[in-house]
């Protein structure tokens, strides 16, 4: 990939790319973004050391417990890595080629794992199959995230005064973005179908929990925060609805696997390289609008 960006952008090495114009490098990210496999992003948050220290869930995890955590209104949407999921997965070994290409190096236990815990039942048919394989990016990528940052906030000692509120979006279609159209309502959504009921009731839930750090909408005392006592999520739309929408906000258990999120908090299908010796790395300084570069030994 670092090859690739270099020749798209004409430069030589790293010292070069700091010297490209902002356009150049945009539009080479852009390039790069398009030609991406269906799924694929090729850029996101890398772990230098520095800014982004690990990856956030174990961030998250090994935050001292007198860390001041803020209050959270934080959900998912149910079908949220749909449309991220290739289409042509539907098998369980075509998941796990899938996977080995996603990250080079997964050791097979891991492959044992989704194998196990994420089994592809063919007998339900195409349909079936392709949201038993959303299931798996649901946990890698998205959902999980909630049980992080959920865990996080109730290790903080202010957990009395700044409470987490959990929500599941289950409306129909409950896809990746589909609940911009309740939050913006009544603009028009770019997926048509919003229930008017659902969407006052979540636009009432987001002002005042800014406003008073409780998402409970005024006159309704029914979502209670999360805690280890009480795990349970208020669900935007009936929790079990498939092909009939029902728009019902209720108060339920929490469906994620929290086992299954810890597994994943630790990224088992990462393999650190071989140190072959003393190594270094380079990182930008800016001290007084002057740029520089820094090498540091490894």
């Amino acid at each position: 990939m670092y090859t690739k960006f270099l020749n798209l952008t004409g430069a030589k090495d790293f010292e070069a790319l700091l010297t490209v114009d902002t356009k150049t490098l945009q539009d080479a990210n852009a390039k790069m973004v398009h030609d991406s496999k269906y799924g694929y992003f090729n850029f996101g948050p890398t772990i230098d050391g520095y800014y982004v220290r690990d990856l956030p869930g174990k961030v998250l995890a090994g935050l001292d417990n007198g860390l001041h955590v803020p209050a959270l209104l934080v959900g998912h949407m149910k079908l949220d890595g749909l449309l991220f999921t290739p289409p042509w997965i539907r098998t369980t070994e075509a998941l796990l080629d899938h996977v080995r290409e996603l990250f080079p190096g997964v050791p097979q236990a891991v492959l044992d794992t989704i194998a196990s815990e994420y089994k592809i039942p063919t007998i339900l048919g195409p349909q079936g199959s392709l949201l038993a394989v959303a299931d798996f990016f649901d946990d890698i990528a998205i959902q999980c995230n909630s049980v992080y940052l959920t865990g996080a906030s109730n290790k903080s000692r202010q957990r009395k005064y700044h409470p987490v509120f959990r929500y599941s979006f289950n409306a129909l279609p409950a896809i990746h973005g589909y609940d911009t159209g309740y939050t913006y309502y009544p603009s028009p959504p770019l997926i048509p179908s919003v229930n008017a009921t659902l969407a006052k009731f979540f636009q009432k839930a987001i002002v005042d929990f800014s406003r008073y750090l409780d998402a409970n909408p005024e006159g309704v005392e029914t979502w209670q925060p999360y805690g280890s006592d009480n795990q349970k999520v208020m669900n935007m739309g009936s929790a079990s609805q498939f092909n009939k929408p029902d728009y019902t906000p209720s108060f339920g258990d929490d469906r994620m696997n929290s086992t299954l999120c810890e597994y994943w908090r630790s990224a088992p299908w990462y393999v650190a390289p071989k140190s072959k010796g003393k190594s270094s790395r380079q990182r930008l300084v800016v001290q007084d609008g002057t740029r520089d570069t820094l090498t540091e030994e490894l």
